[in-house]
């Protein structure tokens, strides 16, 4: 058995024992870090009985590392300008029944020619046909309930706020979104309580596919504005949209400790 000492690479020594006992080889080897390196990492190997005390510095590997902000949330401009342009296609639709909408509260009388080419259709697919006078009747009472005229003003102050809006939310102005918001939830209040009234007055003058017709009606309208609502939310509430909208230093991400 021998007993040497050498110089650690911190600058200690470092005791080194060897010994031979029945023609196996047991080496131990301990180095001691200063306190400064008190964290280490530990190898130990049980066939070679060999002890090893690394220092932190060197157990880092060497070579590029994963940068510290590879997951980090970052502004998103693509989204709000995506659901801008799907603001203004659906404007375009909105504006385009409410016109319709006042054009049928305007006329006193509809043309017989308008109402067969409706009905011819409809009575083809039912066993009770619907006369001329019947669907007048039926438009009479539409335009005494104010069924046309409260979903085209509904509408008609929706496709505004979201033709303003829209545009300003593709230039990532944050109140494009706060006024398609309030032009998608006028649009849908305004929207599902004229369908309604129509619907009532289908009721009461029309019977067959045509009542039903109208019924679906008032849940499509509600629906379409239900889904306005929802993408013009949207980029207020995902974060990396709100990023683009208000900038990165105004937006915070909270995380709670468990």
């Amino acid at each position: 058995m021998s007993d040497s000492e050498t110089q650690g690479a911190w600058g200690e020594s470092i005791p080194i024992q060897d010994s031979v006992v029945m023609g196996d080889v047991n080496l131990n080897i301990t180095i001691n870090p200063t306190e400064d390196n008190n964290e280490a990492i530990s190898t130990i190997s049980d066939e070679l009985g060999i002890s090893i005390m690394m220092g932190k510095e060197d157990s880092i590997p060497e070579g590029p590392q994963i940068p510290s902000d590879i997951l980090a949330v970052r502004a998103d401009k693509k989204g709000p300008k995506t659901v801008a342009i799907l603001l203004m296609i659906g404007a375009v639709l909105i504006a385009i029944q409410a016109y319709g909408d006042w054009q049928l509260d305007s006329a006193q009388d509809l043309s017989e020619s308008e109402v067969e080419e409706i009905l011819e259709t409809l009575n083809s697919q039912s066993e009770v046909e619907l006369s001329v006078d019947d669907y007048q009747s039926f438009h009479d009472a539409a335009r005494d309930s104010g069924g046309y005229l409260l979903r085209a003003i509904g509408l008609g102050i929706a496709a505004i706020l979201i033709f303003i809006g829209a545009p300003l939310l593709f230039k990532l102005n944050p109140i494009g979104a706060k006024l398609s918001i309030a032009g998608a939830t006028i649009g849908f209040l305004g929207g599902v309580a004229g369908s309604y009234q129509l619907n009532q007055a289908a009721i009461e003058t029309l019977h067959g596919p045509l009542s039903l017709t109208y019924e679906v009606m008032m849940y499509l309208c509600g629906v379409c504005m239900a889904v306005c609502i929802a993408l013009a939310v949207m980029p207020l509430f995902n974060v990396a949209a709100r990023m683009a909208l208000y900038g990165e230093d105004k937006v915070f991400l909270v995380q709670e400790e468990e």
